[in-house]
């Protein structure tokens, strides 16, 4: 990973720390997804949350160059991540904490794993193997990993989950629950299986555009 230059020393520091916690006490695909972030190009931004739209997101930096490597083919899911940018806002490193930052990458990093999975697999030109989810389906995905792991993790974590919605205390005993992940993506983003937003490659502007398809009506 790269940092920009809105990135302090110190943040640097507290990040490169969240990702270590990950990778200590994350589950095999959470581990991967700190890895991945740790081995890739992937660019690391810091921004209030009002620029950042809420403790984290994902942007595409270049989506042409991003769809040109496309158009050439063979794209790595790491090369891919090159044209990534992992947005944590100010305000969930100083309110949040470790724990913020550890569930904000557990988040958002597997939305940037998402981005990186679908360009390379549109690099490829095989329809058969797109990879493509909709908005529904990667919040859900996105916000089960971010469950998981705050189980895994107990204490503060978890009740951070609870408060969240997305874990559930049942006399002591703690559960992921997969109802509150549900109304959360329905009350917060308007998202139900029958209603599940954009499919991630709409996203950008241009579209991301499949090996194979002319780009723009010009190659």
């Amino acid at each position: 990973m790269k940092f920009d230059k809105s990135v302090p020393e110190r943040d640097r520091h507290r990040i490169i720390q969240a990702l270590q916690e990950i990778k200590k006490y994350g589950s095999v695909q959470q581990r991967e997804t700190a890895r991945f972030i740790e081995d890739s190009a992937i660019t690391i931004h810091l921004g209030l949350a009002a620029n950042v739209g809420g403790s984290g997101s994902i942007l595409i930096d270049g989506i042409v160059g991003a769809n040109l490597a496309i158009w050439r083919g063979g794209v790595s899911v790491r090369e891919a991540a090159g044209f990534i940018r992992l947005n944590i806002a100010r305000e969930t490193i100083d309110t949040g904490g470790q724990r913020g930052i550890e569930g904000t990458f557990v988040h958002e990093g597997k939305h940037a794993r998402d981005f990186a999975l679908m360009i390379a697999s549109f690099s490829g030109g095989d329809e058969r193997k797109y990879f493509n989810p909709t908005a529904f389906q990667r919040e859900y995905s996105a916000h089960l990993t971010s469950a998981f792991y705050l189980k895994r993790r107990g204490g503060e974590y978890a009740e951070e989950g609870i408060g969240l919605g997305i874990l559930s205390d049942n006399d002591g005993k703690l559960s992921v629950s997969r109802e509150g992940i549900r109304a959360r993506l329905e009350n917060n983003y308007n998202l139900t299986p029958d209603a599940p937003g954009k499919r991630l490659s709409e996203l950008s502007h241009p579209n991301f555009a499949p090996r194979g398809t002319r780009l723009w009506g010009l190659l």
